[in-house]
C-alpha cells in the first residue's frame, strides 16, 4: 500500500508539472487574435476555391469563358506598350519619312509626325498606362512651366476634354494611330488630285486582274486586218478628206 501511494503521488506531481509547463511560441501566435484571423481568412479562401471548382464542374462553358477572359487580360497587360516603345516607333516613322523626297511623302503621315515632333519638343507630350492599354496625349503647357495658366487648378483642362487631347492609343504591343497614319506613307495623294475621280484610287483586285493580263499580252500580238476593216478604214479616210 505504501508503494502504491508513492507511485500515485509521483504521477500527480508529474502531471501537474506537465500542465504547468510554459506554452510554446507557436501556440501563443496561433491562439492570438492575429492567428485566429489568419486561420479564418484561409478557411474563407479554401471555401471560395472549393466553390469555384464545383461551379466549373457544373458550368464548364461559363468557366471556360472566364478563364479565356482572364488569360486575354493577362496577355494584354503583358504586351501593353511602354513609353520607350512609343519613342522607338516615333523615331522609326520619322526616319522613314526623312528618307523620302517631300514630293513623295504622304501628307497625312507627314502632318501627324510633324505634330508629334512639335508637341514633344515643347515638352507637352505625356504617357499614361492603364494596365491593359496605354495612351499618349498632349497638355497645354510644359511640366516645368511656372506661368499662372499652368499652375492654377481652375484653368487646367477638364476630363471631358481629354479625348480631344489623345494623340495615340497603345494596345497589344502596337501604337494604332501612328500605325494607321503611316499606312502608304510613300504615296502622295496630292499628285493624283488632277486625275478623274475613278482613276485616283486603285484596288488590289484591279492591279492583278485577268483583264489587265490579257490586255498586256494583246500588245505583243500581230495586228491582222480583214477586208471589212480595210474598207471601213478607207471610207473613214475618204470621208475625212472631203
Amino acid at each position: 500500500m505504501a508503494a502504491l501511494r508513492v507511485c500515485r503521488r509521483w504521477w500527480c506531481s508529474a502531471s501537474s508539472s506537465v500542465s504547468s509547463s510554459p506554452v510554446s511560441r507557436w501556440e501563443k501566435v496561433r491562439n492570438s487574435k492575429i492567428g485566429v484571423w489568419c486561420r479564418s481568412l484561409l478557411n474563407d479562401y479554401k471555401e471560395a476555391c472549393r466553390d469555384i471548382v464545383v461551379g466549373a464542374r457544373e458550368k464548364p462553358g461559363k468557366a471556360t469563358f472566364y478563364i479565356a477572359l482572364l488569360g486575354s487580360a493577362g496577355v494584354c497587360g503583358h504586351l501593353n506598350p511602354t513609353e520607350d516603345s512609343f519613342e522607338s516607333s516615333f523615331l522609326e516613322a520619322s526616319n522613314k519619312l526623312l528618307l523620302l523626297s517631300p514630293w513623295v511623302r504622304s501628307g497625312v503621315s507627314n502632318e501627324h509626325v510633324q505634330k508629334l515632333a512639335k508637341v514633344q519638343n515643347q515638352g507637352r507630350l505625356r504617357y499614361l498606362s492603364l494596365v491593359l492599354v496605354s495612351v499618349v496625349y498632349e497638355t497645354p503647357f510644359d511640366r516645368d512651366s511656372m506661368i499662372y495658366e499652368a499652375q492654377c487648378p481652375h484653368l487646367k483642362p477638364r476630363w471631358l476634354q481629354f479625348p480631344e487631347r489623345i494623340l495615340d492609343v497603345g494596345f497589344f504591343g502596337k501604337w494604332w494611330v501612328l500605325r494607321s497614319k503611316m499606312f502608304d506613307f510613300d504615296i502622295n495623294d496630292d499628285e493624283f488630285r488632277h486625275l478623274p475621280q475613278h482613276m485616283r484610287t486603285l484596288f488590289p483586285g484591279q492591279l492583278h486582274s485577268e483583264e489587265n493580263e490579257q490586255l498586256y499580252l494583246e500588245k505583243f500580238k500581230t495586228v491582222i486586218l480583214t477586208e471589212r476593216d480595210v474598207q471601213e478604214a478607207e471610207l473613214q479616210k475618204s470621208s475625212g478628206i472631203h
